[in-house]
């Protein structure tokens, strides 16, 4: 086989590699999609319907492992949720506050082996009960895991901001 015949071979081959590496998204960028997901999906909106609300819940709690460990200090949670649990959590939540808007900012993602990542991030409220706006922030420690080939959250811890 001369040069030109093996370069003809090597550089179709070559660029479906290359377009593969990069149109594939990294682990990262899944949990990063994840994340984005989670706080679409937890957000509300008075002009959601009881059935958008209850499609947005469920997506919001297939992005979690079942069960999945929740630890809020304050607030003396320190147990495993199982996925209807964790619907019902974020059910009630979107009742409560009926006009709120998740997001994550400042996000760290680690990886200490390859199914697992370690999460460090900021999670912002932005919303209005009884006709006053409010925000609230809180750091979290979020772990996740590599379940065939998605990344499902297995862990979120709301670090408190007296123990850092």
């Amino acid at each position: 086989m001369n040069i030109k015949r093996k370069l003809l071979f090597i550089l179709p081959v070559l660029a479906i590699a290359v377009t593969v590496f990069f149109l594939l998204p990294s682990d990262e960028k899944k949990i990063r999609n994840n994340l984005a997901a989670l706080a679409e999906y937890s957000s509300s909106s008075p002009d959601d319907t009881a059935i958008a609300s209850l499609r947005k819940t469920a997506m919001a709690a297939d992005l979690c492992r079942d069960p999945s460990a929740v630890t809020i200090e304050s607030a003396d949670i320190n147990r495993d949720f199982n996925r209807k649990e964790t619907k019902n959590h974020i059910l009630m939540m979107k009742r409560k506050l009926p006009d709120t808007r998740f997001s994550f900012h400042d996000t760290v993602v680690k990886f200490p082996s390859d199914n697992r990542a370690e999460i460090i991030t900021t999670l912002k409220l932005q919303g209005k009960v009884k006709d006053e706006r409010f925000t609230d922030a809180y750091e979290l420690s979020i772990e996740a895991e590599k379940i065939e080939s998605d990344w499902l959250f297995s862990s979120f811890v709301v670090v408190e901001f007296m123990k850092k």
